[in-house]
C-alpha cells in the first residue's frame, strides 16, 4: 500500500508540473551557408516565384542531409528555414543600402553572408549577356579593303558558327549543372527518408516496450490488492474460528 501511495504522489506530482518549453537552438554558419545554397537551388527551379509548405520541407531536408545531420539531431524545422531566409534577405537588404548610401565597399564585408545573398537576388546570367571573345575590329577594319565579298561571307559564316557552338555548349553545361543539381538532391531526399524509417521503427519498438512494463506494473499491482484482501479474509476467518 505505501508503494501505491507513493506511485500516485509522484503522478500528481509530475502531471501537476507545466512542461517547460524548449528554448530555439541557434542557427549555425554551416547550417546557414546551406540553407542559402539549398533555398537559391529551389528558387531558381520554380523560376523565381514563392516557395509553398511543401517545398520548404524539402529544403530543410536538404538543409539537415548536408549537414550531416541523422535522426538523433534536432534539425531545423521547414518554419525555421522560411523565417531565416526572411531575416536574410531583410539583413542583404540593410546592408545593401547602407552600401549604396556609404557608396563603401567596408558595408558589405561586414556581413559574411552579403556576398551569397547578392548572389541569389541578382540571379545567374543569361546566356545573351555572357562574354563572348573578344574579335579585334580594328584589324579586321583594316584588312577589310583586302577581301573580296566571298571571303568576308565565309569569315562572317565560322564566326557566326563559332557563336552558335559556345551557345550550345553554354545550354548543354547548365543542362548538365541542372541534372547533377535533381540527382543530387533525390539522393539526399531518399536519405533522409531512410533515417526516417528508422526513427519511426525505433519508437515503435519503445512503445511496445513501455505497454509491456505498464503491463507487468499493472499486474504486480492487482496481485498485491489481491494478497491483501486475502490476508484480511484470513485473518476475520482466523478471529471466528477462535472465538
Amino acid at each position: 500500500m505505501t508503494t501505491n501511495n507513493t506511485t500516485a504522489s509522484y503522478l500528481q506530482l509530475t502531471l501537476s508540473s507545466p512542461p517547460k518549453k524548449p528554448q530555439p537552438i541557434p542557427w549555425t554558419h554551416q547550417e546557414t551557408l546551406n540553407l542559402i545554397r539549398a533555398y537559391q537551388e529551389k528558387w531558381y527551379s520554380l523560376k523565381r516565384g514563392p516557395l509553398r509548405g511543401s517545398q520548404w520541407e524539402e529544403v530543410a531536408v536538404v538543409v539537415a542531409a548536408r549537414c550531416g545531420y541523422d535522426y538523433s539531431h534536432p534539425s531545423k524545422t521547414a518554419l525555421q528555414c522560411r523565417h531565416k531566409m526572411e531575416k536574410l534577405r531583410q539583413r542583404h537588404r540593410s546592408e545593401k543600402h547602407r552600401f549604396t548610401a556609404t557608396s563603401s565597399a567596408a558595408s558589405s564585408r561586414s556581413w559574411q553572408y552579403f556576398r551569397l545573398m547578392d548572389d541569389l537576388e541578382r540571379g545567374p546570367l543569361p546566356i545573351s549577356v555572357r562574354a563572348l571573345p573578344h574579335n579585334n575590329s580594328h584589324e579586321y577594319e583594316n584588312n577589310n579593303n583586302n577581301y573580296s565579298d566571298g571571303e568576308r561571307g565565309k569569315n562572317q559564316s565560322v564566326r557566326s558558327r563559332n557563336i552558335l557552338h559556345q551557345k550550345a555548349d553554354d545550354d548543354g553545361a547548365e543542362e548538365e549543372e541542372e541534372g547533377g543539381m535533381a540527382t543530387e538532391l533525390t539522393a539526399e531526399l531518399r536519405s533522409f527518408a531512410e533515417r526516417i524509417v528508422r526513427l519511426e521503427n525505433m519508437k515503435m519498438e519503445m512503445m511496445k516496450e513501455t505497454e509491456r512494463f505498464r503491463l507487468e506494473m499493472e499486474n504486480k499491482r492487482i496481485r498485491m490488492i489481491l494478497e491483501s484482501q486475502w490476508r484480511i479474509i484470513d485473518s476475520i476467518g482466523r478471529v471466528f474460528r477462535s472465538s
